[in-house]
């Protein structure tokens, strides 16, 4: 296996407006443009956004010009960015849709659900398998299963495996009060080393599935009850024994 490394970001919340005030929404603009100015220093392999790119699936011409220049950046760079959607900007119907769908038809993000396999592979490296959010429980029982079903997860022993999710899982180590735990543990796959996750607004890492758990946290303060939770991302190297 080749030595690699990535950048893990989750719930970046890009175009809210916190309080109603527009300097709130710049706020958010600008932890984005400070994760890629570190992102182009650190020169990773990839970059993985588990969920919650944008407040919502429709975000402002703004929002998603500040969001257009900034993975333009990435790419130049030769910086795939691997996103999965979440509770905010996954699509509320199949007539809305999302705008993670035509960001990823441009080249901008690879939308990993959308692509056969929900999957993306670094040659000699990792691979990377990634699923929907379904915004309720209920809904994550009944459509997950069936989704892996249909996209089945083939991580290779001979690799390193990641896999990209947008939920609390309900374990007390990560599901806070104000956020109900979206998917028994249950439903997430053995066979992977790292479970890159989204959705927990504060940082976690913790031995799941004879792998690692990690929530990165926000990028932002989304609201009061996290104020004091850190701000930031991962930034991962994989020697060559993973």
């Amino acid at each position: 296996m080749k030595a690699f490394s990535f950048v893990h970001a989750a719930d970046l919340h890009l175009g809210y407006s916190q309080y109603g005030l527009e300097v709130r929404r710049e706020d958010f603009d600008k932890a984005f443009t400070e994760l890629v100015d570190k992102a182009l220093q650190l020169k990773p392999s990839f970059l993985i956004i588990a969920g919650d790119l944008f407040h919502n699936a429709r975000p402002s011409n703004i929002t998603l010009e500040n969001a257009i220049k900034n993975f333009s950046r990435l790419r130049e760079a030769g910086i795939p960015v691997l996103v999965v959607d979440g509770s905010h900007d996954s699509a509320p119907n199949v007539v809305t849709s999302t705008i993670l769908n035509p960001l990823d038809s441009a080249g901008l993000i690879y939308y990993l659900p959308r692509h056969e396999g929900a999957c993306w592979r670094k040659p000699e490296s990792c691979y990377v398998y990634g699923v929907p959010n379904y915004r309720t429980r209920r809904k994550t029982e009944e459509m997950l299963p069936a989704f892996m079903e249909q996209n089945k997860p083939t991580p290779d022993p001979s690799l390193f495996n990641i896999f990209v999710f947008h939920m609390a899982l309900d374990i007390p180590e990560v599901n806070p009060p104000y956020i109900e735990a979206e998917a028994p543990i249950e439903l997430i796959p053995e066979g992977f080393n790292y479970y890159a996750a989204g959705h927990v607004h504060k940082p976690y890492m913790g031995k799941f599935k004879n792998g690692l758990l990690v929530y990165p946290g926000s990028t932002e303060t989304i609201n009061y009850d996290e104020a004091g939770n850190e701000k930031g991302f991962y930034y991962v190297e994989v020697n060559e024994k993973g």
